[in-house]
């Protein structure tokens, strides 16, 4: 079995943005990366989706603590 290997174009080169946020000193990595992000634009579907996700993990954290307490006794 041989390996082969990427050639140059290949490999993903970063981007200038994020070259510079390396290159940032920490005060100002910080402040760079606390800015807001926009909202992103979901489907009704996928907002849907998430919202049963968020019901099944609030149930399931119930389920668990619920477990828990009945454990104790």
């Amino acid at each position: 079995m041989t390996m082969r290997t990427r050639s140059g174009a290949d490999q993903r080169r970063p981007s200038e943005d994020e070259e510079l946020v390396h290159n940032l000193e920490r005060d100002q990595f910080v402040a760079e990366t606390s800015q807001p992000v926009e909202r992103a634009a979901l489907s009704r579907r996928a907002a849907l989706w998430l919202w049963a996700l968020r019901v099944f993990a609030v149930v399931v954290s119930a389920m668990v603590v619920y477990t828990f307490a009945v454990g104790l006794h």
